[in-house]
C-alpha cells in the first residue's frame, strides 16, 4: 500500500506557485506515481494552466494524475453543517431553540476559512490515502500561514476548555450524588467532544511536523519583495517546528543572475530553479515541453 506524501506550495501572490505545483505534479506522474493536485486558491490558476474547468470532484488528466479545485464557500457550509449536528447532539436540551440562525451568522466569523480548509485537507488525506502524492497549491500567504498555525492555536484553546469543563463536570458529579443518591452519573458529552477535537488537532500538528509525510516548498522570484516575504514565510513555519524541504526560484525574466545571495539568506534549504520560458506555460503540452527541454526532475528537493 502506498504511503501518501503531502507537498505544500506556498509563496507570495504571482510568484508562480501554481505553475511550480503543476510542473512537479507532471514530473511525479511521469515517474509512475499516483498524484492528486488540489488547488486551495480561489484564483483557480490550475484551471487556467491546464485549460480545464476543475471542481471539488477530481478530474483525471491521463494516467496517474487527478486535479481538483476546493470550493471554499462550499467547504465552510459543510463544516458548519457538521458542527451544527455535533452541537445539537451534545446539547440535546437546547432542541427547543433555533440554532440554525446562529450558524448562518457564524460563517462570517474570523478563522472560518482556515477551519474549512483544514476540513478539506483532512478529507483529502483520508480519501486519497492509497495514492503516492497529494500536491496542494496553497492560497495567498496570510491565509496559508493561518492555516498552518491553526492546530497549535486550537490546541491552546482546547487545553483551557478541557480544564474548565473538568471543573464543571466535577461540580455536577457532586450535585448528582446528592440528588440521585449515588447513581452513576451520565458521561459528559461536551468533555468527550473536546477530547476528540484535541486528538484531531494533535494528529494534524504531528502530520505537519513529520518530514516523512509532509513537505513544504516556498516559491519565490528574484526580486526584493518576493525574497522578503519568503523570509517571513520561513520564519513563521519554523516557529511551528516546520522546516521547508526546498525553495523554488521561478525565473520570470530571461536575465541571467546568481541566486548565491538567496542561498546565504536561507542556508541548509536546497533551491530548485524553474528556467525562464519565453512562451506561456499554458496547457499540458507546453508544460511537458518545458520539463523535457530543461530536464526538470526536481530530484534535489523531492522526498526520497
Amino acid at each position: 500500500m502506498a504511503c501518501l506524501r503531502t507537498l505544500f506550495f506556498l509563496g507570495k501572490g504571482g510568484t508562480g506557485k501554481s505553475t511550480a505545483s503543476a510542473l512537479i505534479s507532471l514530473v511525479l506522474k511521469e515517474k509512475g506515481k499516483k498524484v492528486v493536485l488540489a488547488s486551495f486558491d480561489d484564483a483557480h490558476n490550475q484551471a487556467d494552466i491546464f485549460e480545464t474547468v476543475f471542481s471539488d470532484k477530481a478530474c483525471s488528466l491521463g494516467p496517474c494524475l487527478e486535479v481538483l479545485q476546493i470550493d471554499r464557500d462550499r467547504q465552510i457550509k459543510r463544516y458548519l453543517t457538521k458542527t451544527a449536528k455535533q452541537v445539537k447532539a451534545s446539547f440535546a436540551y437546547l432542541t427547543a431553540f433555533n440554532l440554525d440562525h446562529y450558524f448562518d451568522i457564524l460563517k462570517f466569523s474570523p478563522g472560518m476559512e482556515e477551519y474549512a480548509l483544514v476540513a478539506a485537507f483532512t478529507d483529502l488525506v483520508a480519501r486519497y490515502k492509497t495514492h503516492d502524492y497529494l500536491v496542494i497549491d496553497m492560497p495567498p500567504t496570510a491565509l496559508s500561514l493561518r492555516f498552518f498555525n491553526l492546530p497549535s492555536l486550537s490546541l491552546t484553546w482546547t487545553d483551557q476548555l478541557e480544564k474548565l469543563r473538568k471543573q464543571i463536570h466535577e461540580k455536577k458529579q457532586i450535585i448528582s450524588r446528592i440528588t440521585l443518591a449515588g447513581k452513576e452519573f451520565e458521561r459528559d458529552k461536551i468533555l468527550q467532544r473536546l477530547l476528540e477535537i484535541k486528538s484531531d488537532y494533535q494528529a494534524l500538528k504531528a502530520l505537519f511536523e513529520n518530514p516523512d509525510q509532509t513537505s513544504f516548498y516556498v516559491v519565490f522570484n528574484r526580486d526584493v519583495l518576493s525574497v522578503a516575504e519568503t523570509r517571513r514565510v520561513i520564519e513563521h513555519l519554523e516557529r511551528q517546528v516546520i522546516k521547508p524541504r526546498g525553495m523554488i526560484c521561478n525565473e520570470r525574466t530571461g536575465a541571467n543572475g546568481s541566486i548565491q545571495t538567496v542561498e546565504t539568506l536561507f542556508p541548509g534549504i536546497p533551491i530548485q530553479t524553474i528556467p525562464y520560458s519565453s512562451a506561456s506555460l499554458i496547457g499540458m503540452a507546453a508544460l511537458e515541453q518545458h520539463i523535457q527541454s530543461h530536464c526538470l526532475t526536481f530530484d534535489r528537493i523531492l522526498p526520497e
